[in-house]
């Protein structure tokens, strides 16, 4: 071989060469950003579910109140009225919507 073509032949091998760590880094790179998105996803997931758990906290919270404000104007007056059973009933109803969530979640954390 001339000396021509061994300096093609060593440009054709340094660019097969070049072009093959550009797809290893190509490679690696996209599935970095796969790995971070799927964080990504994660952790959108847990943050709708932390919402929705404080909302159910927060009604179940203002339910309890109400209930302990309805009765002590009760009891501040000697009977009881319509009021403390319509307090309990919205607190019933906050403690199954919780206990609902929290039965829910429990079975996706289990069947994961």
């Amino acid at each position: 071989m001339t000396t021509e073509q061994w300096i093609t032949l060593a440009g054709i091998l340094i660019n097969a060469i070049v072009l093959v760590v550009v797809a290893l880094i190509g490679k690696t790179q996209r599935a970095e950003q796969a790995k971070a998105e799927a964080g990504r996803a994660k952790a959108e997931a847990r943050a709708k579910v932390r919402e929705q758990e404080s909302r159910l906290s927060m009604d179940m919270m203002e339910s309890t109140s109400e209930l302990a404000d309805v009765i002590a104007i009760a009891l501040s007056g000697g009977k009881l009225n319509g009021n403390v059973e319509s307090a309990r009933e919205r607190a019933k109803i906050a403690r199954e919507n919780y206990h609902d969530f929290l039965h829910e979640q429990a079975a996706r954390n289990v069947a994961k």
